[in-house]
């Protein structure tokens, strides 16, 4: 129990507190300032209550209004908190007391945040009377809530998709130059091949030089021979 305590008012000090407003007052001088500190604590501020009703707690609903609402949307909120939550038919549920400027903490049961509730108030189960009141804004922003939104973010985000394009534009007209180089290799390989067959044409030039030699070598020794043959005659 103590430690339970303990926390509430360590809370009550260091947790940013949202004011969602004030207490009504219309019966037994309720009165008090409620304060958010999360999405599943509450914190009444300075509240007043003389505690002469015989049944009276508080109590939250989200929906309708504490004279017409659904009691399975609504709940009991003890104080003191001893670690247990109270459905509204629960006479186990404890009657609150006197108080003067009192600093309150209540928590949410685990099926209720603060952001659903509708309205709280000091309620008087026996009678059936609100004591006071005070019906919760639409807008409410909780600590914390604030800066979780970023919308500085996602523009930026999407520039930087915007921008991505661009490079990838740059690259597409490189690739449309490089098939065009790719056939000039593809001819120069087609002259390198042609080289060969031009290389037994070379090749077969001298091989009738050897022929022409022998005749002019057949020639000569017809000459020297009738030469031969003159000279015996004379």
């Amino acid at each position: 129990m103590l430690p339970l305590l303990v926390f509430a008012a360590v809370a009550t000090v260091t947790c940013e507190k949202v004011k969602i407003g004030d207490i009504s007052t219309l019966h037994h001088a309720v009165s008090g300032e409620l304060y958010a500190l999360d999405d599943k604590t509450l914190m009444v501020k300075n509240f007043n209550y003389d505690g002469a009703g015989p049944d009276a707690f508080f109590w939250v609903g989200k929906e309708g209004t504490p004279e017409k609402t659904n009691e399975d949307a609504t709940a009991i909120l003890a104080h003191p908190f001893e670690g247990k939550h109270y459905e509204y038919r629960n006479d186990d549920a404890p009657i609150l007391k006197a108080a003067s400027n009192e600093a309150v903490t209540l928590i949410l049961p685990e099926n209720m945040k603060v952001s659903d509730i509708k309205w709280l108030s000091v309620w008087c189960r026996k009678f059936a009377v609100d004591f006071g009141n005070l019906m919760f804004p639409a807008d409410i922003q909780l600590p914390g809530a604030s800066s979780l939104p970023s919308p500085l973010i996602p523009p930026t985000n999407d520039l930087e998709a915007v921008a991505e394009p661009e490079p990838e534009s740059e690259p597409e007209s490189e690739p449309e130059s490089e098939p065009e180089s790719e056939p000039e290799y593809e001819h120069g390989s087609n002259s390198v091949d042609a080289e060969p067959e031009s290389e037994p044409a070379t090749k077969g030039e001298p091989e009738p030089e050897p022929k022409a030699s022998g005749t002019i070598l057949s020639c000569s020794l017809v000459s020297v021979f009738t030469v031969l043959a003159a000279v015996r005659l004379f």
